[in-house]
């Protein structure tokens, strides 16, 4: 048997080719995967659908987004490459109320829509759906094979699996030594976020203090020249940088940079389903909480920003241990309704929150930080910041049911309504938020 390369295909994406030997993926928790296969010419194709249609009448600027816009651009593609509708079968997953589930999703219903959606303009284009598995409450995988037009769909992690060997619950001793074996995030950046938080120095000092870490500048500047931050302007130098981007973003670079480096040491059998799962996650959440900031006027974009970074950094030290213990540990949220806080801490002791609380002490952060990590699953008890707070715990709630499934994670909705009314925002407001989502910030030629 050869082997094949898996793809994956990041939420809001589509690829479409001929005559291929590769496996195309997609995770999809509330988004709609369709997969679409000619068996007589051999092409086929995979989109990873975020949201129903566009909001308002105004063109999208990700039309691959969205299923009224994005699936007509995958079925052009296969047409080009010679595949009729009639020889064209599709294959849907995905629409889930990804646990626990509110009132709130059952009426937004945004998967429900995507795929009523997506089935409409497959049956106008004439081609025929030969297997829909949609709806339910779980994450899984929608795989197709360019070889054979084969696809697949199952569950995104396997609880059947058995452990590789006896689990047991890390001490509070074993905890403590993880800290201190991982590697932390480089000192530079540490500094450099204190300096912005206190307002130490300006941009000059900043960069006068990141210059003297040439890795770290490196992979700022690799960051900077990315469709996240710039994009537009090639960005060759520090100075550079310093001119043409400005204290903020510059700031947010940096701390980009430095998290990268510490959230790759998870690999992909924790709480992610692939290797760089969680930073992907944490950029994700730290994008929305800038635009959700921006948006609602009531707390610093670029502070937003950073404290969604840094929001899930426990994870990383838990993450040794869940990946022994993964099918164990997401067998208590399925079978068990188990909810994920409380998996944490009946399964490893501690939970995430109070690990990154942790690190936080050691790492000397700030007091609204400290309480950010602390708090961002449990808003209701933040007592000097709760706008941010209630900005993270928002964000990273839409990252992980609306983003693309690569965090395990299943954010508890209890303060969805309390986020909502705390930051001035309605139900209908969220697929404007969403729109406003550049989702190529989960590409990898970014980072």
């Amino acid at each position: 048997m050869s082997y094949q390369a898996i793809e994956h295909i990041a939420a809001g994406q589509f690829k479409a080719a001929r005559e291929r030997r590769e496996i195309y993926q997609v995770y999809l928790a509330t988004c709609v995967g369709v997969a679409l296969y000619d068996q007589t010419v051999k092409a086929g194709g995979i989109i990873h659908i975020l949201l129903p249609e566009p909001p308002g009448v105004s063109t999208p600027l990700f039309p691959e987004k969205y299923a009224s816009t994005g699936i007509p651009m995958l079925i052009n593609e296969l047409l080009d490459a010679g595949a009729t509708p009639e020889n064209i079968k599709a294959t849907i997953a995905g629409g889930a109320l990804v646990g626990p589930v509110s009132r709130q999703d059952i009426n937004l219903d945004i998967g429900g829509r995507t795929t009523d959606i997506a089935m409409d303009v497959l049956k106008k284009a004439g081609i025929k759906t030969i297997k829909s598995e949609t709806g339910g409450f779980f994450t899984c995988t929608l795989e197709l094979d360019m070889a054979t037009g084969d696809t697949r769909i199952k569950p995104a992690w396997d609880i059947d699996r058995p452990l590789s060997k006896p689990f047991s619950t890390p001490t509070e001793a074993d905890i403590k030594t993880t800290i201190d074996q991982l590697k932390p995030i480089p000192q530079t950046a540490l500094k450099i976020l204190r300096m912005f938080q206190s307002n130490a120095g300006d941009i000059s000092d900043i960069a006068g203090v990141l210059g003297k870490d040439q890795v770290l500048s490196a992979k700022t500047l690799k960051i900077c020249n990315s469709a996240v931050f710039s994009g537009t302007v090639k960005i060759d130098s520090l100075k550079d940088a310093v001119l043409l981007m400005g204290e903020n973003l510059l700031i947010k670079s940096v701390i980009t940079a430095a998290v990268q480096t510490y959230y790759n040491q998870t690999g992909s059998s924790g709480y992610s389903l692939c290797k760089g799962g969680l930073f992907f996650h944490a950029v994700g959440v730290a994008k929305m909480a800038d635009i959700i900031a921006e948006r609602c006027e009531i707390s610093r974009p670029e502070l937003a920003y950073t404290a969604g970074l840094l929001h899930d950094i426990g994870k990383v030290v838990l993450d040794q241990y869940v990946a022994e213990s993964t099918p164990l540990f997401f067998r208590q949220i399925i079978q068990e309704h188990e909810d994920f806080i409380n998996s944490e801490k009946k399964l490893l002791g501690i939970t995430h929150c109070e690990a990154g609380s942790m690190l936080a002490n050691q790492w000397n952060f700030s007091d609204s930080l400290k309480e950010i990590i602390h708090l961002h699953h449990s808003p209701m008890l933040a007592e000097k910041n709760k706008d941010l707070v209630y900005t993270i715990y928002l964000s990273d709630l839409l990252i992980e049911k609306f983003g693309p499934g690569l965090d395990l994670e299943k954010t508890q909705t209890q303060c969805y309504e309390n986020a909502l009314n705390h930051l001035g925002l309605k139900p209908a407001d969220l697929p404007e938020l969403l729109d406003e989502f550049p989702l190529n910030v989960f590409t990898d030629e970014n980072f």
